[in-house]
Formats: structure tokens, sequence, C-alpha cells
């Protein structure tokens, strides 16, 4: 019986540590890009050449998705599947004279392809492709300058925590390919319809407001956990609650009626939208987090009436990456490493939308 659970155990083991595809996504006109769960060594790669114009790739590792077949121009192919549980098999068909490139970046395996034959005199050029939209996402880091925001359990005021994510979030996005703008990159203060009016501006197709929550210190609970929020009239009154510490005193002219008459007025379409974003960035958040941490709290996709989301023109969302009041989250937000990983936790959300919706 001890020799069992021996085995067990080392099974479970082998399992949790073993080299996963996490995500596999085409782009250009004739690429792949292959995630996996941590980093990738050259090592775990084994070539065959099946044919002068086609290759067998074999890797240990396991597919989390389903296989995947990516047929692109000329008659070229790149085809993912499983091969047993621990085995993934690329077959790539590729042109002759101009074979394919593999590059090795961190966690990511890139094939490219030739995007054209060579030339002959017997085909025609084909006409140049059409290059690709490069999506512009504008970043709020919450707060700044004299407004503090949610003072945390260890005395770090949420404007620096919320800056740290937001930079290394454009630079995770920067790196995807995608145009990033953000609202500040210091520590100074932007009132809220100056930060959608910003993202307006720069004719942006998504805006990120990022923040870190907090409760009253005469609370009964201590809670955690990151949420999401998209704009709309709230439905709870934890909510609520959020809300009234993000919104400050920009729309302090404006009572009760006049606010939820506003928000009525919105356009229902913008709201379907943020909130599909709101979904995926939740789950890219809690996916990533949940890989490298323990006791990771969803809180939930949520409505509420976030004034800096009112003006935007664009699907936006407001985070709330954990609680600052919490003393054990608290310590995690001010990680360098923790940091990361929610930047790239949101680098995925926001690529996902991007695959689903465009």
């Amino acid at each position: 019986m001890r020799f069992i659970w021996l085995c067990l155990a080392l099974c479970l083991g082998l399992s949790a540590h073993a080299l996963k595809i996490t995500q596999i996504v085409p782009f250009g006109t004739s690429s792949v890009r292959i995630s996996f769960n941590k980093d990738f060594h050259p090592s775990a790669l084994k070539t065959t050449h099946l044919s002068p114009a086609k290759d067998l790739l074999e890797i240990k590792a396991q597919l989390l998705g389903p296989p995947k077949s990516y047929p692109f121009p000329h008659n070229t192919l790149i085809k993912i599947s499983k091969h047993g549980k621990y085995t993934i098999r690329i077959l790539i068909k590729f042109h002759r004279q101009t074979p394919y490139q593999l590059k090795i970046t961190a966690n990511h395996l890139y094939i490219s392809l030739a995007n054209k034959p060579p030339a002959t005199a017997s085909l025609p050029s084909p006409p140049p492709e059409p290059t690709p939209k490069r999506f512009k996402i504008v970043l709020d880091p919450g707060h700044g300058g004299r407004d503090c925001g949610a003072m945390g359990a260890s005395h770090i005021c949420e404007k620096h925590i919320v800056l740290h994510v937001a930079k290394y979030l454009q630079q995770e996005l920067k790196g995807r390919g995608y145009i990033v703008y953000m609202t500040r990159h210091n520590d100074h203060y932007i009132g809220l319809k100056e930060r959608t009016e910003f993202a307006n501006n720069k004719e942006a197709d998504l805006f990120i407001s990022i923040h870190a929550n907090s409760i009253p210190k005469h609370a009964t609970s201590n809670p955690q956990g990151v949420e999401t929020y998209f704009l709309s009239p709230a439905r709870s009154e934890r909510a609520r609650k959020v809300a009234e510490q993000e919104n400050q005193d920009d729309v302090r002219g404006m009572d009760y009626f006049s606010k939820m008459s506003f928000l009525n007025s919105l356009n229902s379409q913008r709201l379907v939208i943020s909130n599909k974003l709101a979904i995926d960035i939740q789950f890219g958040i809690l996916s990533l987090l949940r890989q490298h941490y323990q006791g990771v709290v969803d809180g939930g996709v949520r409505e509420g009436p976030f004034w800096v989301l009112a003006g935007a023109l664009m699907p936006s969302i407001l985070i709330e990456i954990g609680y600052n009041s919490n003393p054990k989250e608290s310590k995690r937000l001010q990680d360098k490493t923790y940091q990361q990983f929610l930047a790239k936790g949101i680098a995925n959300g926001i690529q996902s939308f991007f695959e689903k919706n465009y």
C-alpha cells in the first residue's frame, strides 16, 4: 500500500511540473506562437525531416487545449496535435527553397514560414498581404499625486502599486505588438474626466483602469481577491461601496438621480462588449496567478458605476488587482514578481478578448 501511494504521489508531482502548452496563437500571414507554462528550452525539441518540404517537431509536453491546424497561403501548414499524454507533434509543411524559422523567447516558441514561394519566371508576384491592424490600448494607473488611493496594511499607497503594474503591463503588451499609451507615467494627479478624454483622443480600442481595493479600518471582515468591473448601475451594495472609493470629487455635484439617469442612458452594446472584456481579463489573471500562488481569491466580474469609465467611447473596464488593506495581499501586491504575473495575466485576457471578438 505504501508503494502505491508513493507511485501516485510521484505521478501527481510529475504532472504538476510537466511542460504544458497553455496557448496557441496564429499571427501575421504565416506564423504561430506557442506559449508554455514555463520557460521553454531547445533541448525539449526533437526534429525529424519527413521530406524536403515537410518536418515533424516533437516536444515532451502536454497540450491543454484541442489540436490546432493552421493552413497558410501557398500550400503551407502548421498542425499541432497530441501523441500520447506527454508528447506533442507539430507538423510543418513549408517551401522547399525557403525553410521555416524557429525562435524561442522565455516561455514562447515562434514558428514562422515564408509568406511567399521563391520567385520564378512562371509565377507572377502575388499581391501584397494586407497589414494586420495593431490595436491601441490605453492603460490608466489609478489615483496619483495628491490622491494616494487605498493606503495599504504596510502603509504603501495604492497609487504606487498600480503604476508599477501598469508599467509591466505596458512592456508586456508592446512585446505582443500592441500600441500602448498610459494616462500617467509618474506620480501626478489626473482628473477622472481627463483619463477617458485621453483615451478618446488616442482613438483607443480598449481602456483599462488599474486599482487596488481596500475596506475601512473599522470593518468586521478583511476580504481579499481580484475583481474586475465594467460600467453599469451597481446591482450590489459591495459594488457601490467599491465605486464610491474610486469616484472621488469629479462627480460630487451630481445627485443620485442624475447619476442613475446618466448610467441608464449609456450605450447597451458598449456595456455588453465591456462585460466580455472583463470576463476574459478576470480569467487571464486568475489562471496565471494560481499557477504560482496558493489562495488566490476570485472576487468575480461585477457591474459598478465607476465614473472613470463613463466617458470612454471604447470597451472599458476597471481592475481591482487585490485588497491593499489585507496584510497578506498587500504584501503580495508590493512584490515585483507578483506584479509581473498580474501584468502578464491581464495581457493574456486582452489577447483572448481580441481573438474572440475581432
